[in-house]
């Protein structure tokens, strides 16, 4: 008789975090053509369409905030889809699921995305002044908005995506939704 071998818990979570990789490098694909069209269109940073005061601070809302909530929510959209099925292979998500996956990344597409897209274009600007000297040393023909953008971009989709795959792990796909 033969014994039937099983995966071990931590091969399961090494296919399952390798998964959300591959789905997180096709939502940044997603974000970023997005992203790059539109700001490089219609939604620039030059482009001022109010102001918002938090906690006494004002922060001008900008073209490009407004591009990197719409591409997020294309990006979320697409996420959605391919963790369900392919990342964590629910086989049925109710609604108080879904409605757990969209609040979660909605806090983090509205809430989280356009603060640290902010703080690393106009607080901390050690990784884009980086990129753009390491840009400048290779000789890239890449212009110092584009590189602004993509590089706040790439560091804000970082932190975003630590907390995205601790909240659909332990609060959206659980045990019940497989």
């Amino acid at each position: 008789m033969e014994a039937k071998t099983t995966k071990k818990p931590q091969h399961n979570e090494a296919l399952q975090v390798g998964r959300f990789g591959l789905v997180g490098i096709l939502n940044t694909v997603v974000d970023f053509v997005v992203l790059n069209i539109l700001a490089a269109t219609i939604l620039p940073k030059s482009l001022v369409l109010g102001s918002v005061t938090i906690f006494g601070t004002n922060y001008t809302i900008t073209g490009l905030i407004i591009a990197g909530l719409i591409s997020g929510t294309i990006a979320m959209i697409n996420s959605f889809i391919f963790n369900m099925r392919f990342t964590f292979k629910a086989r049925k998500v109710d609604t108080l699921h879904a409605t757990y996956f969209f609040l979660f990344t909605i806090i983090g597409v509205y809430i989280f995305r356009p603060i640290l897209l902010k703080f690393f274009t106009d607080v901390w600007t050690w990784p884009v002044l980086t990129g753009e000297h390491i840009s400048t040393f290779l000789h890239l023909p890449l212009s110092q908005l584009f590189l602004e953008r993509n590089i706040a971009l790439a560091a804000t989709i970082l932190i975003v995506l630590v907390y995205n795959y601790l909240v659909y792990k332990y609060i959206v796909f659980t045990k019940d939704t497989k």
